[in-house]
């Protein structure tokens, strides 16, 4: 066994995954790498709208009162969703507003369509990288990984085992010495206009993000800090707090239009 750091990275939805592994020798650490990477792909497979044949795709291809079986890992990435709408107060909404309420999904039956009084259109953009990284730490595991971090573009990271410094806050934490967070087990995703401008759409109005400049999130699953970081950039800063408060396991930063840096949680 080596000390070494090793980093692997692979072009995949759209933007660029990186693993780094501590702890192993090189070629084993590739093998490892090239795990996750095929994982990171078959989620793809299932969750990618734009694709007829996955299993959002064929969703989205229901009418109202149908429904069709689905992967196990589309159910729990659904769930997940269905829990981010739930406490973002309908701010993360994977149709944009065109219908999620509609949405019915069937555990026991492995089921996933649309009630009688309509339909929407999903795109799990917003959650879908997050939840494809929290299933390749499984795939680290079995291959007795403890020590890593996978990294899904510049938005969503997860480190496992050991402590990790992992950077946060951009332009406006340097303003108050805060430019990096120290993460064990957890996720960290950030959302803002930085680099992609006014890409966040509010649901609710049809019209960009304004609420906040940028958010972050931290949170034990990647899945939930990606949707809820996506969420923040249109929440009040209370009910940010409020969230915080019933889900201890999460915190938040955002920086308000004044440029101010604000810390929510623990």
């Amino acid at each position: 066994m080596s000390d070494s750091q090793h980093s692997f990275k692979y072009e995949a939805m759209t933007t660029e995954f990186e693993v780094i592994i501590v702890g192993q020798e090189q070629e084993y650490a590739r093998q490892a790498s090239g795990a996750v990477f095929r994982e990171i792909d078959r989620i793809n497979d299932l969750l990618n709208k734009y694709d007829a044949r996955s299993d959002i795709g064929q969703v989205n291809l229901l009418g109202p009162g149908e429904s069709i079986r689905v992967a196990i890992e589309t159910l729990e990435c659904l769930e997940r969703t269905v829990w981010a709408y739930r406490v973002s107060g309908g701010l993360f909404d994977p149709t944009l507003g065109t219908g999620f309420q509609w949405l019915e999904i069937d555990r026991p039956n492995f089921s996933v369509g649309w009630k009688k009084g309509g339909k929407g259109e999903i795109n799990l953009g917003g959650i879908g990288k997050g939840y494809a990284i929290d299933q390749t730490a499984e795939i680290l595991k079995d291959w007795d990984v403890e020590d890593a971090v996978i990294n899904g573009g510049t938005s969503t990271v997860l480190a496992l085992g050991k402590n990790w410094d992992i950077g946060v806050g951009g332009p406006w934490g340097e303003k108050v010495d805060l430019t990096k967070v120290t993460l064990k087990n957890q996720a960290l995703s950030g959302s803002g206009t930085e680099v992609k401008g006014d890409h966040i759409i509010n649901p609710k109005t049809g019209k960009p993000a304004r609420r906040h400049l940028a958010a972050w999130a931290i949170h034990p699953s990647a899945a939930v800090s990606d949707a809820l970081s996506t969420a923040f950039m249109m929440m009040e800063q209370g009910k940010i707090e409020q969230l915080c408060r019933t889900e201890p396991q999460t915190t938040a930063f955002v920086v308000k239009q004044d440029k101010s840096l604000v810390k929510i949680g623990v």
